[in-house]
């Protein structure tokens, strides 16, 4: 007789392994905002305060699909400071003391999105096989980093005012810092604690009249992060959801985004986001795994017949 059940059994690993993560959080991750390396709060979810978001490139009432337009590029950018922090393996909320009176931390986003799929309520993106250098928020690292997390002691009146200027969130601009970080005093302004690349994005987005609200999944591979303040390590993914509303309340009034960029077609996005962290390899290693164990299925189910 016949056996399938070990082939059976690696194809199903390897989907399992090849799919995109869930939304669970990772593994507690130390902070240590004095940047000694002695972590004294440990969190496997960060949830942001509310900030901005922005969409450039996004043509409205577009169609793209069979028999339509093709697909096509835009660009998202977000900005936004952490407001607390959780350890679902306590569980508690475990925000540290001082986060946001003594000091912040701030985190800008910037990548290509692909428009997959839009009707005239509707869009669907996903991601292009590769960034512009354009995209890149790390100037100091290799490759291009979009994502870039910064930790700013605001005691000398530095605290970021996300989505309300060019340079407003602490550190992102002028090569290392920009206007109002690295104030001096050994302080700890201004320090860049991580950044990562894109390796997955997926994201909806509808409207009825003129409201509007969406769901984005992006990670980022860590591709930098500094263990005087973080006991992340490189090669892990870093998990960031959020949603957002084009149905913009009267007092969310920001003038442009961290890089000097402005909306044309499309209003801000008043965002809220978390993040989680899961120290597994990126999405590309995984699909090899799985195909290792699916060809060892195979291999198996071969030698069962014979």
């Amino acid at each position: 007789m016949k056996t399938y059940q070990p082939a059976l059994a690696g194809a199903m690993l390897a989907a399992a392994l090849a799919a995109p993560l869930t939304a669970s959080a990772g593994p507690t991750l130390g902070l240590d905002p004095t940047g000694t390396g002695t972590y004294t709060t440990f969190a496997d979810l960060w949830t942001n305060v509310t900030d901005t978001g922005l969409a450039t490139g996004f043509v409205p009432g577009r169609i793209v699909g069979p028999g339509a337009n093709a697909p096509y590029l835009t660009e998202l950018r977000s900005q936004m400071v952490v407001g607390t922090m959780s350890n679902s393996n306590i569980p508690a909320i475990v925000t540290p003391a001082g986060l946001n009176s003594n000091f912040e931390i701030s985190k800008v986003v910037r990548f290509q999105e692909l428009v997959t799929a839009q009707t005239a309520t509707t869009v669907n993106f996903g991601m292009p096989a590769s960034q512009s250098a354009a995209m890149d928020v790390d100037p100091l690292r290799p490759g291009v980093q979009n994502l870039a997390i910064f930790l700013d002691n605001i005691t000398d009146g530095s605290k970021a005012v996300p989505g309300n200027g060019g340079n407003t969130v602490r550190c992102y601009g002028e090569g290392v810092t920009s206007a109002g970080c690295g104030g001096g005093g050994g302080d700890g302004d201004g320090i860049m604690i991580m950044s990562g690349h894109l390796v997955f994005n997926e994201a909806s987005f509808s409207a009825s009249g003129a409201v509007g609200t969406g769901s984005f999944d992006s990670r980022f591979m860590i591709d930098y992060v500094d263990p005087n303040y973080l006991d992340a390590v490189t090669g892990s993914i870093f998990v960031d959801k959020f949603t957002g509303t084009t149905n913009v309340p009267s007092f969310f009034t920001p003038t442009m985004m961290w890089d000097g960029s402005t909306p044309t077609t499309v209003p801000f996005l008043k965002v809220d986001s978390s993040q989680s962290f899961a120290t597994i390899p990126e999405p590309a290693t995984l699909a090899l795994i799985g195909l290792g164990f699916a060809g060892l299925a195979l291999g198996t189910r071969r030698k069962v017949q014979s």
